[in-house]
C-alpha cells in the first residue's frame, strides 16, 4: 500500500525516508492537473557519472558556464 504522507499548514509534505533514499534528489518537478499532484525527481549530472561513458561533466559544466556568461 501506498504511505499517505500530511500536509502541514505551511504547505510542506515530508517524503518517506525510504522512497528519498530511492531516488537521492532534493529536486523536484511538480506537475498538478484537477485530479493529482506528481512530483518528478531531478537528477543531478553527478548522479549519472559512469552511466553514459562518453559523459565528460567537467567539459558540459564548462560550456554551461561560457554559455551562462555569453548572456
Amino acid at each position: 500500500m501506498a504511505p499517505i504522507v500530511i500536509m502541514d499548514k505551511n504547505g510542506r509534505v515530508v517524503i518517506p525516508g525510504r522512497i528519498r533514499k530511492q531516488y537521492r534528489t532534493r529536486k523536484f518537478i511538480l506537475e498538478a492537473d484537477e485530479e493529482r499532484i506528481q512530483l518528478i525527481p531531478v537528477r543531478s549530472l553527478e548522479s549519472l557519472f559512469g552511466t553514459i561513458p562518453e559523459l565528460d561533466i567537467p567539459a558540459i559544466r564548462k560550456e554551461h558556464e561560457e554559455e551562462k556568461d555569453e548572456e
